[in-house]
């Protein structure tokens, strides 16, 4: 009998700690005749409503935007002295992809972090919000972000909140014709980092490196190769060694490109002849970002 009461508690606080560290958004039915979106199900369970409204572009392009266009994952986490309080996460084939909504104590300010990104391995580690850890094998991508104070009322309250991209592109094209034998590209480069800061929009003070393997059989040229990192000032530069790959693993060619300059959400274009050497890379642009940089290698 204590063995199996042991194991019955051991059980409860498993499954409190999993939801405490992560809620998942349930897809929800929709009531048309409900324009508060509230059913008689979740009625009194919640008095935080979160809404991603929109996407700060320079330029902004449009008011409103379909938001699947820019992340297919967000991340929802409200903070209080630092400590992770509640969180939730959802996917763009969830239902109300955008909304999520919390009960937290009233009469309270906590702190918000919202983290739109279209990692393919899974979420990042979000219990610190200056140390947003992501990895090689979640993938980095197209990062947007907000954090701020979250005033808590006991009574429902709708937040509206507005994403800043906290990312830095660099779009390596390649030009020149692909030898047929080559399936993948990889790319290892360094000068940026794989964490985010998320109270400051730069990226964690750490030397990380980076790697992105892109598979690239069947393409046509001109071929963009997009890579990402978050920059720890307003300005950087990426040092990037790129490997074109055979089906056996077999390395065709292998280039390093130094002190290719970035900017805080700004996409570089890096473009040029990688196999043929017939010209260099150039630095190009991308519209709805800050800022363009066009070069040529």
């Amino acid at each position: 009998m204590l063995m199996a009461f042991m194991l019955m508690a051991g059980l409860t606080a498993c499954e409190k700690v999993v939801l405490d560290e992560e809620e998942t958004t349930p897809q929800q039915t929709q009531n048309t005749n409900n324009t508060s979106g509230k059913t008689e199900q979740d009625k009194g369970k919640y008095n935080v409503v979160l809404r991603v409204s929109n996407f700060n572009l320079v330029p902004i392009t449009r008011d409103m935007v379909d938001l699947t266009t820019y992340c297919t994952r967000l991340n929802f986490v409200v903070y209080k002295d630092g400590e992770k309080v509640k969180g939730k996460s959802q996917l763009k084939e969830d239902g109300n992809f955008g909304e999520v909504k919390f009960l937290l104590d009233p009469d309270n300010t906590y702190k918000l972090m919202v983290l739109a990104h279209s990692s393919i391995g899974g979420n990042p580690t979000v219990s610190d919000p200056e140390n947003i850890q992501f990895t090689n094998q979640l993938g980095y991508s197209d990062t947007f972000c907000y954090y701020g104070d979250l005033e808590v009322k006991s009574e429902e309250t709708i937040h509206e909140v507005t994403l800043t991209r906290v990312s830095s592109q660099l779009c390596f094209t390649i030009t020149d014709e692909i030898p047929a034998e080559v399936t993948h590209m990889i790319f290892n480069y360094t000068g940026g980092s794989g964490v985010l800061n998320a109270v400051t929009g730069y990226g964690g003070n750490v030397n990380s490196k980076q790697e992105k393997n892109v598979r690239i059989q069947g393409s046509s040229v001109p071929l963009p190769l997009r890579i990402y990192t978050f920059l720890r000032e307003d300005e950087g530069s990426l040092d990037v060694k790129a490997e074109a790959i055979d089906s056996n693993k077999n390395v065709v060619m292998s280039r390093t490109f130094t002190d290719i300059p970035m900017k805080r959400n700004t996409v570089t274009v890096y473009e040029g002849s990688f196999f043929s050497h017939e010209q260099g890379f150039s630095i190009k642009g991308e519209t709805e970002w800050s800022d363009t940089i066009r070069l040529t290698f």
